[in-house]
C-alpha cells in the first residue's frame, strides 16, 4: 500500500513528460514548417517517424522491463532511471538546430528534425512505458483509482502549459535559432520533468508484487476475436488521423494565414483552454445522462462540422469561432480512451474472471501510431500543395493550398469514425453481465 504522499508524486511524475509530449505534438509542425522553413513533405516524415519510434519503444522496453529484473532496483526503475534525462536532453535538441546545422541546409534540418524527433519519441516510450507498468506493481486495486486521478490531474495540466508554451514559441521565435527567453522555458520544462521522477525513484523502491505481462502475440489473438474492442480500434484509428492533423495544423494556420499577433495568440490560447475544460465538464454529465457512444459521436460530429471552415475563414473572430468548435471535440476525442479502455477490461473481467488491463491499454498502442504516422505523412503532402493561396489581409502575400484543404481533409476521417462507431458497443450494462456470468457459474458448479 502507498501512503498519500507517495500517491501524489507517482501521479504527478507525469507531469513533466506530457508538458513535452504536448508541446511537441502541437509545436513540431509549427517550428520546423513554419518558423525554420523546413518543406512540409520532410516536415511530415519527421513527424511520422517519431510516431513508428514511439511504438518500438513502447514495445521494445515494455517488453524488456517485463523480462529482465534486477537485483538492487528491481524490473521499472531501471528504465526510468536511464531514460528520463535522455527523455529531457533530446527534447531540448528538437528546439535547438541552429547549434548543429547550417542556416539554409534543408537537408540536414530534415535530418536533424528526423533524429531528434524519434530520440524523444523513443526515450519518451523507453522511460513511460515501465513507469507506467509500475502502477499495478506497486498498488492494489482499491488504491488505483486515486493514483490515476493524480495522473489525470498532470496530464491536464501538462497540456495547459504545452499550450502556453506552444503559444510562446509562435510568439517570440521568429527564424533561425531560438530567443533566449524560449531556450529558459525549454530549460525550465526540463527540471520539471527531473524533478517530477525524483520521488518515485527515491521513495518507491522494487515492485511490490509480479504481474505477468500479456504476450504481444496472445494480446492481438485476444483483441482480434473481441469484435467490439476491434471496432473501436478502428474508429479510434480513424479520428486519431484527424485529429493528429487537427494537432499539427492549427498553429500554422493561426500563426501563417491569420497572422495572429501578439493579443490574438493570447486570447487564442486562454480560449482553447477554457472550451477544452469546459467542455470535458460537458461531455462528462452526456456520457451519464445519454451514454458514450452518443456522446463521443455528438462530441466528434461538432468538430468534423465545423472543420471545413478552414476553407472559408479570413479573419480573427472567425478563427476564435472555429477554434471554440474544434477544441470542444478535442475535448471529446482525449477524455474518451482512458474510459472506453477501463470500460473494455472490466466487461472481460466480469466474462472471463481475468484481469487484462494490460491488454485493453497496451494492444492499441500499434494501430494507434500508425495511423498517427499515417497522418504526418498525409499532412506533408497537403501542405506541400501549390503557393497559391492568398493571405487574408495581406495583399500579395501566398501559402499553400493546405492552409485551405487541412479542415476539411481532417473532417473526413471523423466521419469515417462516427460512422465505425455505430458498429460497436460503448455502453456494455454490466449489471446484466454480472448477473448473467454468475448463474452461469453456480449451474456449472459441480455437486
Amino acid at each position: 500500500m502507498l501512503t498519500q504522499g507517495q500517491k501524489i508524486y507517482f501521479g504527478m511524475a507525469r507531469l513533466g513528460p506530457s508538458i513535452m509530449l504536448d508541446m511537441l505534438d502541437l509545436a513540431n509542425a509549427l517550428f520546423y514548417f513554419s518558423i525554420q522553413a523546413l518543406p512540409a513533405i520532410f516536415t511530415g516524415i519527421a513527424i511520422a517517424m517519431g510516431y513508428v519510434s514511439t511504438m518500438i519503444a513502447t514495445l521494445l522496453f515494455g517488453n524488456l522491463s517485463d523480462r529482465y529484473p534486477t537485483k538492487r532496483w528491481g524490473r521499472r526503475k531501471p528504465f526510468v532511471v536511464l531514460g528520463a534525462p535522455l527523455m529531457a536532453i533530446s527534447f531540448l535538441f528538437v528546439f535547438t538546430p541552429h547549434l548543429f546545422v547550417a542556416q539554409g541546409d534543408t537537408i540536414g534540418l530534415f535530418l536533424y528534425a528526423l533524429v531528434t524527433i524519434s530520440m524523444f519519441r523513443g526515450f519518451y516510450g523507453m522511460t513511460m512505458t515501465p513507469f507506467q507498468s509500475w502502477m499495478p506493481e506497486l498498488t492494489e486495486p482499491e488504491e488505483r483509482p486515486s493514483v490515476s486521478s493524480w495522473q489525470n490531474v498532470a496530464n491536464f495540466l501538462g497540456f495547459v502549459i504545452g499550450v502556453l508554451g506552444t503559444t510562446f514559441l509562435a510568439i517570440e521565435a521568429t527564424g533561425w535559432g531560438l530567443p533566449p527567453e524560449i531556450l529558459l522555458m525549454i530549460l525550465a520544462f526540463i527540471v520539471i520533468q527531473l524533478v517530477g521522477f525524483v520521488g518515485p525513484i527515491a521513495g518507491l523502491h522494487k515492485e511490490g508484487k509480479y504481474i505477468a505481462q500479456p504476450n504481444l502475440r496472445e494480446s492481438f489473438s485476444t483483441a482480434l476475436k473481441n469484435r467490439d474492442f476491434v471496432g473501436w480500434m478502428a474508429a479510434q484509428g480513424l479520428l486519431s488521423i484527424g485529429f493528429a492533423m487537427i494537432i499539427k495544423s492549427t498553429f500554422p494556420f493561426i500563426n501563417d494565414y491569420l497572422r495572429f499577433g501578439l493579443t490574438e495568440f493570447l486570447v487564442f490560447g486562454v480560449e482553447l483552454l477554457a472550451v477544452v475544460f469546459t467542455f470535458f465538464l460537458v461531455w462528462r454529465w452526456m456520457i451519464r445522462n445519454k451514454g458514450k457512444r452518443v456522446t463521443l459521436q455528438v462530441a466528434m460530429l461538432v468538430a468534423a462540422v465545423s472543420l471545413p471552415l478552414s476553407f472559408f475563414i479570413t479573419t480573427a473572430i472567425e478563427g476564435f469561432i472555429m477554434i471554440a468548435l474544434v477544441g470542444s471535440g478535442v475535448a471529446g476525442y482525449y477524455l474518451f480512451p482512458y474510459i472506453v479502455y477501463a470500460d473494455f477490461a472490466h466487461k472481460d473481467e466480469i466474462m472471463t474472471g481475468e484481469g487484462k488491463a494490460g491488454l485493453y491499454t497496451s494492444t492499441p498502442t500499434i494501430p494507434l501510431n500508425t495511423c498517427e504516422a499515417i497522418s504526418a505523412l498525409l499532412w506533408g503532402l497537403i501542405f506541400s500543395l501549390p503557393v497559391i493561396a492568398p493571405v487574408p489581409g495581406s495583399p500579395g502575400d501566398a501559402v499553400t493550398l493546405g492552409y485551405l484543404y487541412w479542415g476539411p481533409v481532417a473532417a473526413f476521417f471523423i466521419f469515417l469514425g462516427i460512422l465505425v462507431l455505430f458498429k460497436v458497443n460503448l455502453d456494455p450494462d454490466f449489471e446484466s453481465l454480472k448477473a448473467q456470468y454468475a448463474h452461469v457459474e453456480e449451474t456449472t458448479d459441480p455437486v
